[in-house]
């Protein structure tokens, strides 16, 4: 293993696209082929971080974001929707993998369950990527694959803002519903206020995850990134990461739908209709499983389709969705979409 020092290059990361930029370069950078790898790094500033599917005008409260000056990224890997401030610490892993179709975290999470058990807290992991601690989440865990590389990577919210993250986030009522929720801050807790050593603070707990790193790999080894390096991850970020069309898609449709299924994630859908068939057609939601040529195909398998139910539960089931999602999934995503079209035209 081989551990990536930040420690000193806190001033690249004023910028809240560069953590985005960051984690995709060493994905693809050829030097750290075949190398598992291990950072972190902290928020220099309030931001939200989209999943990669995910359809910002749903959700983000701009008003409140712009009046707080809180900045907006898109991340690679799927999943939802985050607000993370200095209080957060973030943890990545990136390995060698074929084809992973069920994301192993737990095997990841480890040494951080560890170093938390260490300082007298017994968390856990529950549903797909959650961290828990009585109940209530302070981490949410990513997977995004490149070629045969793999990444996973979660915040932890160790003295996160609370409520702005419930003013800034937007997630669907569906998805509150199925976890008996009113809102963003009743389901997060922060880990600092049940930390009893004095003094604790969010270094000393990646010291600690650090440790228990080590433990579980001996020979690790650790580099800090050069100045030509970061240079590239600047370019990336300028270059993709950073633009319009990343962050924000192609913009608004008439039409979204979206369901939530029980420990598989939200899946949302915008599209137009011209002539009683659905155009712009764009994929949506927080799925973590999806990948872009999964998403891609069944973006162009429903653009054209008549608004006739049959039609659509016919191609949302011929694309895997009773599979990737949940049984019946195609039937209920298909009577929204019909739904959603009938009572607009009324």
């Amino acid at each position: 293993m081989l551990y990536i020092d930040m420690s000193k290059d806190e001033d690249n990361f004023k910028d809240p696209v560069i953590p985005e930029a960051l984690s995709v370069y060493l994905q693809k950078a050829p030097q750290f082929k075949g190398q598992e790898l291990l950072y972190f790094y902290h928020p220099m500033g309030p931001v939200v971080i989209l999943g990669h599917y995910q359809d910002v005008y749903h959700e983000v409260n701009f008003p409140y974001l712009r009046e707080h000056n809180i900045g907006l990224v898109r991340r690679n890997p799927g999943g939802g929707a985050v607000f993370v401030d200095p209080g957060d610490l973030t943890f990545v892993y990136i390995n060698t993998a074929q084809k992973v179709k069920t994301p192993k975290f737990a095997h990841y999470i480890q040494p951080i369950l560890a170093a938390l058990h260490e300082v007298g807290i017994d968390a856990k992991q529950t549903g797909r990527n959650d961290l828990t601690y009585q109940g209530k989440k302070f981490s949410g865990m990513a997977f995004a694959q490149i070629k045969d590389r793999v990444l996973y990577g979660g915040t932890l919210m160790f003295d996160v803002d609370t409520a702005t993250a419930n003013a800034v986030l937007t997630p669907s009522k569906s998805k509150l519903a199925d976890k008996g929720i009113k809102s963003v801050r009743s389901r997060v807790t922060n880990l600092k206020p049940f930390i009893k050593q004095d003094g604790f603070t969010r270094d000393d707990l990646q010291k600690l995850i650090l440790k228990h790193v080590r433990v579980l790999n001996p020979d690790i080894q650790t580099r800090r990134l050069s100045t030509a390096e970061w240079a590239d991850i600047k370019k990336l970020a300028r270059k993709k990461l950073g633009t319009h069309q990343w962050i924000y898609g192609s913009g608004l449709t008439d039409y979204y739908v979206d369901a939530y299924f029980h420990d598989v994630g939200s899946f949302g859908l915008g599209f137009d209709v011209r002539d009683n068939h659905l155009a712009d057609v764009k994929i949506h939601g927080d799925l973590i499983t999806m990948d872009q040529a999964t998403a891609d195909q069944l973006e162009k398998q429903l653009t054209g389709q008549p608004v006739i139910r049959s039609d659509l539960q016919e191609s949302l089931t011929s694309a895997g969705l009773d599979t990737l999602l949940a049984p019946e999934a195609s039937a209920e995503i298909a009577d929204k979409i019909v739904e959603a079209v009938t009572n607009h035209d009324h």
